[in-house]
């Protein structure tokens, strides 16, 4: 608690008070710009001029008076970020925007907000919102072996059939259904439907449709699940299009206040970014619209930050991915070009390395981190035109600490996590939390109803390449309630929302009980399971790992699926159980372990768990990996 006392008052300290204590203060008030709310007319020009208009060295307040604003698209849209900006924040300082409950609604591709190369920035009291968003709805009223029928709002959600195609028109686009998520939601509580993931229909995107009068469109395929009629789908209309919030290379930065409705891909994305603090920043469904979605992509992510991150009293529902993904990236040796110089493969998410940072060299067979090496310079490495790489030279002599197939990682890029007191819902496709960074991370007093798992600790070396290795993480004080109705084992799936309620995978594989840990400290105390199921704890290649002080009450909510273990280890070294409370009619009571030695579990005070030893009985491992 101590440590989460003294990070909170930091970060406010350093981001919400200097400048204005410092600086002169400017307050505008667009409503002096002539701009009134619920006009509907198109205010970004006057954004644009007020943000222009800002002097050097002052302490800038934009306020609008409560209602809605309107923001329509003002030019081509921009090729790196391929939409235009409403709030355009590059190379800016020192800005409070204060909405006062104003509703910003977007139209067309649009970026709400960016902050680039920004500083000391605060956003806070205002929704963020389309009229016509970017993903459409449906309720399902009937289906069959060669069909299904929707029931679509067509002045909500407009659409057209030509040649047997249904097309979704907005403001300046037109889309089929996209082969992307498409989940289903119970008509009644709006959760995502049981074991189901994404696309549970099946082909949908690839029916051929015909309307039926009074709003229904009949969708000729062979559904891969029969929903049950009132069932509600989403349709996205593509992903990954434009950020919400972007904070990109950018320090300081304050989000209070905030309902995200609806964004083109994340609701808040950081980027190489240096602390941010969000506070009452709700990623959510539009109740009063009837919607089951948010935004198109992750609630919240966080890629080559440092720092601090905090997020506090936030919720999540609908949104299209994760609530929150923090990560580095490992970058890919290709080729140790001389004594001081490698070349790093190309990737889109590539965070690199400035001058004067560290840098961990990954060994590709064990995973394991060396010593840190400081890195003197980066450039990129073009052939024909085309770039191949980034030349990474250090200032030390590397030829014996690295070799071609090896990763390297930044160091500095690990930001310190504060997740406190946020809600965390079914109503969102897959996980909770993802968290991979050496930072100190604290997990405390949140409430989780997740469709997959509530908790996942990674480290990618397969898909996605999102690094690293964790070394100290508390998860505190949490409500794990009916999580994990939609993990593995379900749908096909181009990849997993986990293994269990609080998920530990990363790409490493352990191969006996030798095989060295690949996160370390990771410490699950006092939380409280409300469960349905076995599937608690699922955790691979960890030193020092504890589950103590827990409680489990059994739900039966819904019908067990996944393996009768309540806590999966495999590689892991240094366990601790202990004072861990199972109310009668909790199913298992019991731990696998695999590729290592009983002797590394410690079990406390309390009820026991019965220990079932894959790597001396080979029926009962082959059975578990068989589910």
């Amino acid at each position: 608690m101590k440590f989460l006392l003294i990070v909170v008052l930091l970060f406010s300290v350093t981001v919400a008070t200097p400048v204005v204590a410092q600086r002169d203060t400017l307050v505008v008030n667009v409503s002096d710009y002539g701009v009134q709310p619920d006009t509907r007319l198109n205010i970004e020009p006057v954004v644009r001029k007020i943000l222009k208009e800002k002097k050097a060295g002052t302490w800038l307040k934009i306020v609008f008076p409560k209602g809605r604003y309107d923001f329509w698209p003002y030019q081509a849209e921009e090729e790196l970020f391929k939409a235009s900006i409403a709030f355009d924040l590059k190379d800016h300082a020192d800005i409070c925007i204060d909405g006062q409950g104003a509703d910003f609604i977007f139209h067309g591709r649009m970026m709400p907000f960016r902050l680039l190369n920004s500083t000391n920035i605060t956003l806070r009291n205002f929704s963020i919102d389309w009229d016509r968003p970017f993903i459409s709805q449906a309720e399902i009223v009937a289906s069959g072996a060669d069909f299904v029928d929707m029931k679509i709002d067509e002045h909500i959600y407009p659409y057209e059939i030509v040649n047997d195609t249904i097309y979704f028109t907005g403001e300046g686009w037109r889309s089929k259904i996209t082969h992307n998520y498409n989940n289903i939601f119970n008509g009644s509580d709006k959760d995502i439907v049981y074991q189901t993931r994404d696309n549970p229909l099946g082909d949908l995107p690839k029916a051929t449709a015909a309307a039926l009068g009074n709003g229904l469109v009949r969708f000729h395929f062979k559904p891969a699940y029969q929903p049950a009629p009132g069932t509600l789908i989403a349709l996205y209309h593509g992903s990954y299009i434009t950020d919400g919030i972007l904070v990109y290379s950018s320090k300081q930065t304050n989000l209070e206040n905030i309902d995200i409705y609806h964004t083109l891909s994340c609701g808040v994305h950081g980027y190489k970014s240096e602390d941010i603090r969000l506070k009452q920043v709700n990623i959510i469904v539009n109740e009063k619209k009837g919607r089951v979605f948010s935004t198109v992509a992750d609630a919240t992510h966080f890629n080559g930050c440092k720092g601090t991150i905090i997020v506090d009293h936030c919720t999540v529902s609908g949104s299209g991915d994760d609530f929150l993904n923090i990560h580095g990236m490992y970058g890919k040796i290709i080729e140790v070009m001389d004594a001081h110089n490698v070349l790093l493969k190309p990737d889109g998410r590539y965070i690199g390395f400035a001058a004067g940072e560290n840098a961990w060299a990954v060994d590709s067979a064990t995973m394991q981190r060396g010593a840190p090496l400081k890195v003197t310079g980066q450039e990129p490495v073009l052939r024909n035109g085309q770039l191949i790489g980034y030349r990474i030279t250090f200032g030390e002599e590397i030829l014996h600490k690295m070799r071609t197939g090896d990763l390297l990682e930044n160091k500095d890029r690990n930001p310190d996590v504060v997740i406190k007191d946020c809600k965390i819902l079914k109503r969102h496709r897959a996980r909770g939390l993802l968290i991979t960074t050496a930072g100190k991370v604290r997990i405390e007093n949140n409430y989780f109803n997740t469709a997959g798992a509530a908790i996942l600790i990674d480290g990618d070396t397969d898909l996605w390449f999102e690094s690293g290795a964790v070394k100290d993480v508390a998860i505190i004080n949490n409500v794990f309630e009916n999580c994990y109705t939609s993990g593995n084992n379900i749908l096909e799936a181009p990849w997993g929302w986990g293994e269990g309620v609080i998920t530990i995978t990363p790409s490493v594989r352990p191969k006996d009980d030798k095989s060295p840990a690949y996160h370390r400290n990771i410490r699950i105390e006092g939380n409280t399971f409300k469960h349905y199921d076995y599937a608690l704890l699922y955790a691979r290649s960890v030193d020092a790992l504890s589950f103590t002080g827990n409680k489990m009450i059994p739900t039966n909510a819904y019908k067990p699926f996944y393996r009768k273990v309540n806590i999966y280890l495999d590689g892991c070294r240094n366990v601790k159980t202990g004072d861990n409370v199972f109310e009668p009619g909790f199913p298992g009571r019991n731990m696998f372990i695999r590729h290592m030695q009983p002797k590394e579990i410690k079990q406390g005070n309390g009820q026991k768990l019965s220990i079932i030893n894959g790597d001396k009985n080979k029926a009962a491992e082959q059975a578990l990996d068989a589910i």
